[in-house]
């Protein structure tokens, strides 16, 4: 979107009404991946929150923020799964959850 298309969509959509943003035909991952650190947002961090839970790893609310409780279930799918520790979420931890790019 651009700045003008915000301000027509400001013009039409009252303050509060729930949106979705959609990245094009990767999602949240249509830039690639990046380096999750606890502190970080997005849609990226949504999606991973909403692949944990599916598996069982995240039974907090789903609100695509890194934070301090999901370091704990970040940390423990790395040790269920025999990864290396860290708080950082690196492209092992996306292939383990199965994200993978495909051209």
């Amino acid at each position: 979107m651009r700045n003008n298309d915000v301000e027509e969509l400001y013009k039409i959509v009252k303050t509060g009404t729930p949106v979705t943003i959609w990245g094009g035909i990767f999602g949240p991952f249509g830039n690639g991946f990046r380096i999750l650190k606890p502190g970080y947002r997005g849609s990226d961090v949504y999606e991973l929150q909403k692949r944990m839970k599916r598996l069982g790893y995240y039974p907090l609310y789903i609100d695509g923020i890194y934070g301090d409780g999901m370091k704990r279930y970040v940390i423990k799918f790395r040790k269920d799964r025999g990864l290396r520790i860290t708080h950082n979420i690196d492209y092992e931890f996306y292939k383990t959850l199965g994200i993978e790019l495909i051209e």
